[in-house]
């Protein structure tokens, strides 16, 4: 029995309603159960607050919602619904693909974000960006100045297109590595990986760890995501994967 993890809850969306199958992704009706959940349930907050408040007391009553790289279907199927509730959001960006229109995922089926679209979801005062590298490159084993190109580009159409540079990163996959983390500390106020942290109140914010839903959730497995559980799934994946970072 794992014990049951200290603070804000960050979940990770990546699709909603694509209707793709894969395992990132959430169906429409399950979005709405869980976000009609955490309505009743839990403080749904900006990712800021949830940082902030990390070490208060009730901070495990409390959910900061990110979506990674930068779906299309995050501004026409999860923005609305959000938008109804007044729930804040961050959005992680991969930004390559929202620069080109190259689709993220299988060709023609998981098209990108377009930069109008992201501002329109800032203007709401609900949407906040982060970055996710260019490439969506898995950092471990580039070389620092590879990192740095890879952080440099991102950052730099993020401020062009949006006006405001992103200090939040994510690292893709969730794969962190110590190389990378000395060009990533620098750059950004906070850094996130993946899973359910070690039971501990202590505050790494280059180390947060998040907790990705996923299409197999459904509703039903939602509420233990939310508690902490589903930790033996997350050990097996990570293993699975060859990853033994934090």
């Amino acid at each position: 029995m794992f014990p049951r993890p200290k603070g804000p809850r960050i979940l990770i969306y990546h699709q909603v309603g694509s209707g793709l199958g894969r395992q990132m992704e959430v169906t429409t009706e399950d979005f709405v159960r869980q976000l009609d959940w955490l309505s009743e349930h839990r403080q749904v907050v900006s990712f800021d607050e949830a940082v902030a408040r990390w070490d208060q007391p009730g901070a495990d009553h409390l959910v900061a919602l990110t979506f990674d790289d930068g779906y299309v279907d995050t501004y026409t199927t999860a923005y609305p619904l959000l938008k109804t509730r007044d729930f804040p959001f961050l959005l992680y960006l991969a930004t390559n693909s929202i620069e080109t229109g190259v689709p993220l995922g299988p060709a023609g089926q998981a098209d990108p974000l377009s930069w109008d679209q992201i501002s329109e979801m800032m203007s709401s005062g609900l949407a906040s960006v982060g970055a996710h590298t260019h490439r969506h490159t898995d950092l471990r084993g580039l070389s620092a100045p590879a990192v740095e190109e890879e952080l440099d580009i991102s950052n730099t159409l993020i401020e062009r297109r949006l006006g405001t540079p992103p200090a939040h990163f994510a690292y893709p996959w969730g794969y962190w590595s110590p190389e990378a983390a000395e060009v990533v500390n620098t750059r950004y106020q906070t850094a996130a990986v993946t899973g359910s942290p070690r039971p501990t109140t202590t505050l790494h914010r280059h180390q947060l760890h998040r907790y990705p839903v996923q299409l197999s959730d459904g509703f039903r497995f939602f509420p233990s995501r939310l508690r902490g559980g589903l930790r033996a799934e997350e050990q097996m994946r990570r293993w699975l994967r060859g990853y033994s970072g934090p």
